[in-house]
C-alpha cells in the first residue's frame, strides 16, 4: 500500500465526518456554503449559532435525510454523494442516532416499547442484558413499563437517548435536545451521555445556539465562522 493510500485509509478510520467544499439551497436559496469541516472518531463536538443559520440541515445532510447537492461529504468512512435515497435509509439506519428536539417519543407506547423501536422497524436482535444495562444506566429501570406521556421532560429526554444509544451507533446526531430544560438538568443530562458515549468512541455532533453548554465539549465551532452564506433575517432552516 503506497503512502497516499495508506493516508486516505488511516482518514477513513480517524475522521467520522469529513466535509469539502458543500453546498445546500433550498428552492434556489444557498443555506450552506462550507469549505472544510472535519470530525474525528470518537469526538464530541459542540456546534453553535443563531436560531435559523442551518444547523438543522447540517445535521440533516449528515444524517443522509438530506441529500448533498455539490461538493463532498464522508460519514464513517463512506461517501454520501453518490448513495440513493433506500442506500441512505439504510446507512443511516445502521450508523446514526438521532436525538430531537421534540424526542419524537410515542406517548401511549411504554419506555421499553419506545426505546426498542429502532430493532422493530430494523428487524435486528435486541440483546436484552445490554438494554436493561443501558436503561439502569439512565435511571429509567423503575419506570419500564409506564407510558412515556406520563413521565417528566427529564426522564423522556433520557429514554430518546436510551432509543439513540441501543442500536450502538456510531455518530449521535443531538438536535438543541436539552432547550426545554433548566442549566442543572442540561448539564446533568449532557454528563450521562457523553459518560456514555465515551464508552464506546461514539462521535458525538450536537447542535445549539446556547454557548452556556460549551465548557462540556471537547471542541466547539461556530456555523457562522464555517459557513460562508450570511443571513440578515433567519428562520428555521
Amino acid at each position: 500500500m503506497s503512502r497516499a493510500e495508506h493516508s486516505t485509509e488511516n482518514e477513513k478510520v480517524e475522521n467520522a465526518i469529513v466535509i469539502n467544499n458543500l453546498k445546500f439551497s433550498y428552492q434556489n436559496t444557498e443555506i450552506l456554503n462550507i469549505p472544510s469541516l472535519k470530525i474525528n472518531k470518537g469526538e464530541i463536538v459542540f456546534l453553535y449559532g443563531p436560531s435559523g443559520t442551518g444547523k438543522s440541515t447540517l445535521l440533516e445532510l449528515v444524517a443522509g435525510v438530506l441529500k448533498n447537492q455539490f461538493g463532498s461529504l464522508s460519514v464513517c468512512g463512506e461517501s454520501l454523494d453518490q448513495k440513493s435515497l433506500m442506500e441512505l435509509d439504510r446507512f443511516r439506519a445502521e450508523n446514526i442516532g438521532y436525538i430531537f428536539q421534540s424526542f419524537n417519543l410515542i406517548p401511549y407506547l411504554s419506555v421499553l416499547e419506545n426505546i426498542e423501536l429502532p430493532f422493530l422497524f430494523n428487524k435486528k436482535y435486541v440483546d436484552r442484558t445490554e438494554l436493561m444495562e443501558l436503561i439502569k444506566n439512565l435511571g429509567l429501570t423503575a419506570y419500564i413499563n409506564r407510558p412515556v406521556g406520563q413521565l417528566s421532560v427529564g426522564q423522556q429526554q433520557r429514554v430518546a437517548v436510551a432509543r439513540a444509544l441501543i442500536k450502538k451507533p456510531k455518530i449521535i446526531l443531538a438536535d438543541e435536545p436539552t432547550s426545554a430544560l433548566d442549566y442543572n438538568h442540561r448539564e446533568n443530562f449532557l454528563k450521562i451521555l457523553f459518560n456514555l458515549c465515551r464508552v464506546h468512541e461514539t462521535t458525538v455532533l450536537f447542535v445549539s445556539h446556547d454557548l452556556t453548554m460549551e465548557k462540556l465539549f471537547d471542541r466547539s465551532i461556530s456555523l457562522t465562522d464555517i459557513n460562508q452564506i450570511r443571513f440578515e433575517n433567519t428562520e428555521s432552516l
